[in-house]
């Protein structure tokens, strides 16, 4: 069935989201007449959401930082925090050499990546951004494109999977059978390409919310 094909969509791309929530199309929200066909895909893409949250919590656990003893660190109804993660990632590309390299050692630290995008610290702005998100919808405004939003929440929440993925490998590159610096850069530039692309998936919301 549909949720079956989603599910297998969803594991091989690493999986949509972080939290155990479902985020849903809002009552409110009414978009134009559709064929039939749009409407389907419209609802698969919904399911697939669903769907994320739930296969997210079992299988990018493992890399994500420890939240449930800080459930309360961030205010899930402060949507300011999305405009000030976008900050930070945007500081994080424009100082990418620096930021990415041990001020110590002057080796790559590729899990320096990870802390702008909220998954090392709980007082960042993006920590526990899947709660964040689910509240934000219920903002959006009246005349919001729903499926632009849509997709931009499956584009940060893949994209910061992969981050924290390939941040996460990168920093055992050195260590690894056939690996060594080169590894190490070469998982950290593609960490560097999702970040690009989580930036501009955090403008698109920062866009639609009007903040």
């Amino acid at each position: 069935g549909v949720r079956e094909h989603m599910a297998c969509f969803l594991l091989s791309a690493v999986g949509v989201a972080f939290g155990g929530q479902s985020l849903r199309r809002p009552e409110r929200c009414s978009l134009p007449a559709r064929s039939l066909l749009g409407r389907t895909a419209a609802v698969s893409r919904r399911e697939s959401l669903q769907l994320g949250t739930g296969l997210s919590a079992t299988f990018l656990a493992p890399l994500a930082a420890p939240r449930a003893a800080f459930a309360a660190a961030q205010d899930p109804n402060d949507l300011s925090r999305l405009k000030k993660g976008l900050d930070s990632v945007q500081f994080l590309l424009d100082n990418w050499d620096r930021e990415t390299v041990d001020p110590n050692s002057g080796a790559d630290s590729p899990d320096r990546v990870r802390f702008f995008l909220g998954l090392r610290t709980t007082d960042h702005p993006l920590f526990q951004v899947d709660k964040l998100l689910i509240k934000a919808q219920k903002s959006l405004p009246d005349d919001v494109d729903f499926e632009t939003w849509i997709d931009s929440v499956e584009g940060l929440n893949s994209h910061i999977a992969k981050i924290n993925e390939l941040a996460y490998t990168s920093s055992f590159g050195e260590y690894n059978p056939g690996g060594g610096k080169e590894q190490v850069r070469k998982y950290l530039l593609l960490a560097k390409e999702e970040v690009v692309q989580a930036r501009d998936s955090l403008q698109t919301m920062v866009t639609l919310l009007k903040l």
